[in-house]
Order: structure tokens, then C-alpha cells, then sequence
């Protein structure tokens, strides 16, 4: 099959489109270079594959698609397309983030550990946040040393020698500290009186619409419209990359390592870091081979062009930001014109009610436990719960308002 010429020469995923200039992809240049090799007098030798030094990177995830019983000619169309873009993005940020909080865990463990024998009191829970941080600088500083409150092998090295020198307190001796209470915090750029003004028009304008998904679905019209605006800014702001690509990228490294390395060598090139980067590599790219089908399947069953849906950095699109696989279980048409498009407003808004349903969202008289746990499993962030909870009570308060005679 033929490769796309251009895809390979990464672009700031802001701003994805098609590589400037004709570059050849490496089959045509294999071809010229054998062609030139048997023309007469010509020193030049046939190159391998592995020689050449910007080959394309879909040709590993073309295969595995195919192997998965994609057509071809199916196959072909989407990988030539410009919207195809490789980027090393966002398998590089996911790689940052899983490393430091899986595989500096351990590390962040044994400081916290030591620092409370040498006297600190912290938090021993494997997490480097900010606390943690905080009293490692203090250590450093107390040591002379720049309280750069850095979780590193360096700075391990560093206590274990002020272990060798001090009287220590009984590791048994800890007991966690008093945790506080849920933080409130909200995105404030929903949540300010302006902002809310604005989601609160927009709530009223499309008042029919939230509430046949609530009579559909039990869920209230303004959990939804709260989504839809904490999401995409009520479908102002779908996302600045273009979903396939971001997935595609994303698969293609699970096969091929070196195309994200450069991206990630700041991370350390000891055997355990790379062994580890390695590993999760395979591991998200496989999902994100899974998620890439499942955007493929929906596009394709829907008239869509994938490559040039918009998304978010790991494939999300839509007025509600649905992942592909969850587009496949809860992705409905909501405005009956026979197919479903998570651009259209009926179509993410009924959708976003389904998921809420299946998720346990039962009436309006669900407890604020209740209500917590089913908007965690949209998206796991107590800040977004928070701030859907807020905007969702603020439209309901005004709903009332409104309906009184």
C-alpha cells in the first residue's frame, strides 16, 4: 500500500496540517535508489528500510488495522490523508505523567519514609505534591544544599548520608496527619458570575432540548448543559488537534519506540526508566490502537471523514468529549435525522444523558454522594466535579426562578 508522502516531520500539535515540501516516502526512494543502482556505471547500492532516516510511521499500525480486517482500500484512503500528522505529543505527555506518578512512587515513598525518621513531619503516601516537595527543600536546605525540592535518586543519595550522621525516630512512630476537607475549588473560568450568565442563556434558549433528555433519561437537563459547558465551552472550543492523528500517533509508538524517545529522553536513560517507558508505551499505544477503531468504526457508520474530526490531545471529541469506545456503548441520535453526529448539539446532549443513565444518575433526587460518584466517572477530577455540580445547581436555581409565576 502506499505510504504518505510528508507525515513523518512533526508539526506543534496546536496547529496540525500537511508538511510543507514533496518529500518522498521510503518506498519511492527505494525504488529510485535501486533503479539508479543497475543503471550502468552507477556506484550507488540499493538502501534497506532501516537506513532510511524519516520513514513513514503509520507503516506498523497500517499492518495491525489490516490484521484486524480493515479494508485496504479503507485503510489507504485514511492514511493519506493531510489531516494525518504525526505528532509525538501525546504519548510523550502521557509517558511524563504516568512516570512521575507510577514510577516515582516508590522513590517519593522512601523519602517521605526517611525524611520523617530524620524528623520531618510529611505525608508518607507516595505522591510528590507540593507538601512533599516543600520539606524536601526544607532537608536540602538545612543540608546547605539549593532547596530545589526535587524527588530524585540525587536527593536520596542525600538523606541516606544525613541517616549515617543522626539518631533517627522509629518508622512505627508515624501516624498520617489530619487530612482536610474536600477542597471546593472550581474552574474558575466557568464559574464567574459572567461565565455563568452565559451558560445560563444559552440553558434557557435550548430549554426543550434538556428537557426531553431529562424525560428520556431521568438525568436533569441542567447536569448536562453543565457538562457541555465544561467540556467544549458549549461547543465554542472542540479541540485544537485532530483526534485520529493524536490516536494514530499515539498506536504507532506502541511498535515503534523511537518515535517518541527524543520526546521523553529527559526523563533518564538508565535501564529501569527505559524498561519502564517502554513498557507503557506498548501499553497506551494499544489502547490507543483500540480507540482509534472504535473512532474509525463510528465515523465511517456515520458519513464521517475521521481524520478531520477535531479533538483533544488523546482523541476526545464532541460537544461532550466522548472517547471512541465510550461512543460506540452510548452515542445516540438525538435529533432522529438517522445518524449520530457528536457535533450536533440534540446528538452529544441526549448521548451525554444515556451515559449518565448507565452510570447510575436515577431522577432528580439523587444525594450529593450520589451525584458526585456519577459525574466522577465522566471525569475523574474532583475540580471538574465540583465545577459541573456548581454550574448544573446554579441553571437549576434559575430554571426555578423562571417557571414561578
Amino acid at each position: 500500500m502506499r505510504r504518505p508522502p510528508g507525515r513523518f516531520t512533526e508539526r506543534p500539535p496546536a496547529a496540525p496540517g500537511r508538511g510543507a515540501g514533496a518529500v518522498l516516502g521510503w518506498p519511492s526512494a527505494l525504488l529510485i535508489l535501486a533503479a539508479l543502482a543497475t543503471a550502468g556505471g552507477c556506484a550507488v547500492r540499493p538502501v534497506s528500510p532501516e537506513s532510511i532516516t524519516a520513514p513513514a510511521p503509520w507503516s506498523g499500525l497500517e499492518a495491525r488495522l489490516t490484521g484486524r480486517g480493515w479494508p485496504p482500500d479503507r485503510l489507504e484512503s485514511f492514511f493519506n490523508s493531510p489531516d494525518l500528522v504525526y505528532s509525538s505529543a501525546p504519548m510523550a505527555a502521557k509517558l511524563k505523567e504516568l512516570y512521575g506518578l507510577n514510577f516515582q512512587a516508590e522513590l517519593t515513598r522512601e523519602l517521605q519514609e526517611k525524611l520523617f525518621q530524620l524528623g520531618y513531619d510529611l505525608l508518607i503516601d507516595g505522591r510528590a505534591g507540593a507538601d512533599t516537595k516543600a520539606v524536601i527543600s526544607r532537608f536540602q536546605a538545612d543540608q546547605g544544599r539549593p532547596a530545589t525540592g526535587e524527588v530524585s535518586r540525587a536527593t536520596l543519595a542525600l538523606v541516606n548520608r544525613a541517616m549515617k550522621s543522626k539518631e533517627l525516630r522509629p518508622l512505627s512512630a508515624y501516624r498520617p496527619p489530619p487530612q482536610p476537607p474536600l477542597p471546593s475549588a472550581t474552574y474558575g473560568q466557568f464559574t464567574n458570575p459572567q461565565a455563568l450568565r452565559e451558560i445560563s442563556a444559552f440553558f434557557k434558549a435550548d430549554r426543550a432540548l434538556f428537557r426531553s433528555l431529562a424525560r428520556r433519561y431521568g438525568v436533569p437537563g441542567e447536569v448536562a448543559a453543565a457538562i457541555m459547558w465544561v467540556e467544549t465551552g458549549y461547543g465554542r472550543n472542540f479541540g485544537q488537534q485532530k483526534a485520529a492523528a493524536m490516536l494514530a500517533s499515539m498506536a504507532a509508538a506502541a511498535t515503534n519506540f523511537s518515535l517518541v524517545a527524543p520526546a521523553v529522553a529527559g526523563l533518564g536513560r538508565d535501564r529501569e526508566t527505559l524498561d519502564f517507558l517502554r513498557r507503557t508505551a506498548r501499553e497506551r499505544g494499544d489502547w490507543a490502537l483500540d480507540e482509534l477503531e472504535a473512532l474509525l468504526r463510528y465515523a465511517y457508520d456515520n458519513g464521517l471523514d475521521p481524520a478531520a474530526l477535531p479533538g483533544s490531545i488523546y482523541g476526545a471529541i464532541g460537544w461532550g468529549q466522548f472517547m471512541p469506545s465510550n461512543i460506540l456503548k452510548y452515542a445516540v441520535d438525538g435529533d432522529g435525522d438517522g445518524r449520530i453526529d457528536l457535533f450536533n448539539k440534540a446528538d452529544a446532549a441526549f448521548s451525554i444523558g444515556r451515559f449518565l443513565q448507565a452510570h447510575g444518575w436515577k431522577g432528580r433526587n439523587l444525594g450529593e454522594e450520589e451525584r458526585r460518584a456519577v459525574i466522577m466517572k465522566y471525569n475523574r477530577s474532583g475540580v471538574y466535579v465540583n465545577t459541573v455540580l456548581l454550574v448544573a445547581d446554579h441553571l437549576a436555581g434559575a430554571a426555578k426562578l423562571k417557571d414561578k409565576p
